[in-house]
């Protein structure tokens, strides 16, 4: 039994799809090469947004409108938000800086 474990020979194509262990191909490359499948392409195609798409007539009209709606939208932020608080904050230290002139004479 012993000398047939020892033997090496080529499995026929049953034996090494029931085989679970170690084997080594032959013929191979000797590296640690996984078999290539091709599945075709199934995932989640992303399209990234530049200024060429909204500026040339290359991209479709969704496209276009949603870089417009984009912009509009961080136009909006920075105008009716950011600007606002900005101001606020520059007023709050002109009062402070007014006040401690006053009282302190600094």
């Amino acid at each position: 039994m012993e000398q047939e474990e020892g033997k090496v020979r080529v499995m026929s194509r049953q034996e090494r799809n029931d085989y679970d262990g170690v084997t080594i191909e032959e013929g191979g490359t000797g590296g640690d090469e996984q078999p290539k499948t091709d599945f075709g392409y199934r995932g989640v195609r992303i399209h990234t947004l530049n200024w060429q798409d909204l500026l040339s007539r290359r991209g479709n009209w969704w496209q276009r409108a949603l870089m417009i709606a984009g912009v509009a939208a961080v136009l909006g932020f920075l105008f009716f938000v950011a600007l606002p608080v900005i101001l606020v904050l520059v007023g709050v230290g002109v009062a402070v800086w007014l006040v401690l002139r006053l009282f302190l004479g600094r």
